[in-house]
């Protein structure tokens, strides 16, 4: 079904309240990017519109085995991708920011990046949310929220969307692949999305009853003890000069951070994650050890 030239996908999972036709607010010919809609719920995929370029498909489940089950049900070739976008449907932004997102993977040669999130928006790691004196940070954690893979880590990890809904555990162990090792993962905070909804909201209805710990199966089958903090070891700031050291990366995020303190919804907590992100760049371990990922097939 991918025979449309085009180098990249965005793939949702979308309900009722889906943002995702304001990411196609391009003309198809303009994009760079195909969109599979995967829709877990029933009314909105009955609502759903024949668009070009946008491939609309209705699988239940979460959201990670419900992109795994929709790939195969469409028959979608994914090695025609070079890289694919995996966003939840909560997210605010525009087609201009989606193609941000892929020539900046590209450019800096990425295996696994994520746009940077807003100051206003829902998150859970302080860290992820933008620091604008950065063109993007090199990190140990890229959550399972809005990731962007090259079609090599897709490859990696379908293996395990096929029986997880959540993907909890996946960003703890997925920057340490051989394919996505230290400096081919990214923060891109050139381009910041807004998540509009508290974080799981979704997936705690989604859930419920499930009975399995997907977290810490993932972290048993890796042999993880405990969960990732976000470190930034290195960078390339706004006027792209290259910044090496989880010190000195500290010292200019929290320069950033505190310059931009007024942008923040409650400053008076801004302040307060942003200084002990400061901390924990000092304290708290980066292991970028390689850990040895599923294979496909």
């Amino acid at each position: 079904m991918s025979d449309s030239g085009k180098k990249h996908l965005v793939a949702v999972r979308a309900g009722d309240t889906s943002l995702h036709a304001a990411w196609l607010d391009r003309p198809y010919a303009e994009r760079s990017f195909d969109c599979l809609v995967s829709y877990y719920s029933q009314a909105a995929f009955e609502r759903h519109r024949p668009e070009e370029g946008v491939f609309a498909v209705l699988v239940k489940g979460g959201k990670w085995d419900g992109l795994y089950r929709s790939f195969q049900q469409l028959a979608l070739d994914l090695d025609a991708y070079d890289y694919v976008w995996l966003p939840d449907d909560d997210i605010a932004t525009t087609g201009a920011a989606i193609e941000q997102i892929f020539a900046l993977s590209r450019r800096y040669e990425l295996a696994l990046s994520q746009p940077a999130l807003t100051q206003g928006s829902y998150y859970s790691y302080f860290p992820l949310l933008q620091c604008r004196a950065f063109r993007l940070r090199y990190t140990n954690l890229v959550e399972i929220m809005v990731p962007c893979l090259n079609r090599a880590m897709l490859k990696r990890a379908l293996p395990l969307f096929e029986n997880t809904m959540t993907g909890f555990g996946l960003d703890y162990v997925w920057c340490r692949w051989p394919e996505s090792g230290p400096y081919r993962s990214a923060i891109l905070d050139a381009v910041a999305v807004h998540h509009t909804r508290p974080v799981g909201k979704h997936l705690k209805s989604v859930v419920a009853g499930h009975g399995r710990d997907e977290e810490a199966e993932l972290q048993a089958r890796f042999q993880i003890a405990s969960r990732t903090i976000p470190i930034s070891y290195a960078g390339v700031t706004a006027d792209g000069a290259r910044i090496d050291g989880r010190y000195r990366m500290a010292l200019s995020m929290l320069r950033s951070w505190f310059g931009d303190i007024g942008g923040f919804q409650d400053p008076k907590l801004a302040r307060k994650q942003a200084l002990q992100t400061f901390r924990r760049q000092f304290v708290k371990p980066l292991d970028l050890s390689p850990l040895d990922p599923p294979r496909a097939g």
